[in-house]
């Protein structure tokens, strides 16, 4: 199944580059536990529930302008998770501030729902978050 869902996640990255942020709902569990480390207020945030989730990229994405991600690396981890490195970008609709930095996602499937995603600034540390490192 590892195989299956790198490529979905590649897929639902495709769709991300053209900008069509809703391209992973499909896949998406209901039940969603969504965690993210919020470099600006340095906290981690953890949603659980697909609404709540909406609501919050809903909120992220309402903040810039031109938004942009990409997938540069798509590696499966064991028969469940997928680990994917790539970039944000975007300029901030207030501050005019221009915002290129890298981004690291861990998708966690159970019968082929997303039940958990992970998104850090940092490699080791979705890694570890995942409890997929070392």
């Amino acid at each position: 199944m590892s195989q299956e869902n790198v490529e979905v996640v590649q897929g639902i990255y495709a769709e991300w580059e053209r900008g069509n942020f809703q391209a992973a709902l499909p896949v998406l569990d209901r039940e969603i536990t969504f965690e993210t480390f919020m470099p600006d207020s340095n906290e981690i945030v953890v949603l659980h529930g697909l609404g709540r989730l909406e609501d919050f990229m809903r909120d992220w994405f309402g903040q810039w302008e031109a938004y942009r991600v990409t997938g540069d690396e798509f590696r499966a981890v064991g028969t469940d998770h997928v680990f994917v490195a790539g970039r944000q970008a975007g300029t901030g609709r207030r501050s005019g501030v221009e915002v290129d930095s890298p981004g690291f996602t861990v998708w966690t499937f159970r019968a082929g729902k997303v039940v958990r995603l992970l998104a850090h600034y940092d490699r080791d540390s979705a890694l570890d978050a995942a409890g997929l490192r070392g």
